[in-house]
């Protein structure tokens, strides 16, 4: 019953103001909301949720969306990059795209996010939720943390790792993070001053997909996150836990497979898990989350 009572609590309407933006990467920018006198009663790692009606500017285009889909469009939900100690509410936002013959609607609210949102601007948030986040006692589960992430799905893992550092729990984390070039890497100066600030409790190794590395800190190598890198840094499965969030399959992906008959084609994040499990670690040592 507590624990009901205080997830009631938490989750609310909060009237929010975009006190910062920030151009990640040329297809990504981050929110930082200013909640006022609003506790930041919520754990690293949860998410928030923005519901597209409260914007004039997508009323045409919802009502559009939601007569061809016949149903109502849903709040878009947003991890949270900052940890509960920070002045602001931090999201950071990935531009979707729609691609004819690839994308099945064309995106409502993230275009918008990342490209026309003004200091000052009000918006309603929903908050806080989510259970991507670190046990109480995980230090008896585990001493190492393995974070495994792909793009914009580094964003609950930045708050992971930040509130983990804050608090001095004596975690050590390895962050395996993929990403199509040094241009795409969100965070990057900020992950290389927490490796250089917490070299005994971070260790971060950039994986780049479509260039090879130049430059790149704190450690880096060409190619996607494989069998033998995730090996490495998990010498021993029983003392490991894995926070792993990237693209996955889609419902509707799914849905559509099996109207085919076919099995849909994996991405990110069931090739991760399936990696994870090969190494000998069990379900209930893994977090996931996806996104598409």
């Amino acid at each position: 019953m507590v624990d009901t009572v205080d997830v009631r609590r938490r989750v609310r309407q909060i009237e929010a103001t975009i006190a910062g933006v920030h151009q990640e990467t040329p297809d990504t920018a981050s929110l930082f909301f200013d909640i006022g006198d609003e506790p930041h009663d919520y754990k690293a790692g949860q998410f928030i949720t923005i519901d597209p009606h409260q914007f004039a500017f997508l009323e045409q285009t919802i009502a559009y969306l939601e007569q061809i889909k016949e149903g109502k469009e849903k709040p878009r939900a947003y991890s949270m990059g900052s940890a509960p100690h920070e002045k602001h509410v931090l999201i950071t936002i990935k531009e979707e795209r729609f691609w004819p013959g690839e994308s099945k609607y064309p995106p409502v609210l993230s275009p918008s996010l990342t490209r026309n949102c003004a200091l000052g601007t009000p918006v309603v948030i929903k908050g806080f939720t989510g259970a991507y986040t670190l046990p109480e006692n995980i230090q008896s589960k585990a001493d190492n943390i393995l974070h495994v992430c792909a793009g914009s799905g580094i964003v609950p893992n930045f708050a992971l790792i930040k509130h983990s550092l804050h608090v001095a729990d004596g975690l050590r984390h390895v962050l395996l993070y993929s990403s199509k070039t040094k241009a795409d890497i969100i965070y990057y100066n900020e992950f290389a001053d927490l490796a250089r600030r917490h070299p005994q409790h971070l260790e971060i190794v950039h994986c780049l997909t479509r260039e090879d590395p130049v430059d790149v800190e704190p450690s880096s190598r060409r190619g996607r996150i494989d069998a033998e890198l995730i090996s490495k840094y998990v010498p021993d499965p029983s003392n490991c836990f894995v926070y792993s969030c990237g693209p996955g399959i889609l419902p509707w992906e799914r849905k559509e497979a099996r109207q085919n008959g076919v099995e849909p084609e994996p991405r990110f994040i069931e090739h991760v898990l399936d990696l994870l499990r090969d190494t000998g670690l069990d379900k209930s040592q893994i977090k996931q989350e996806s996104w598409g």
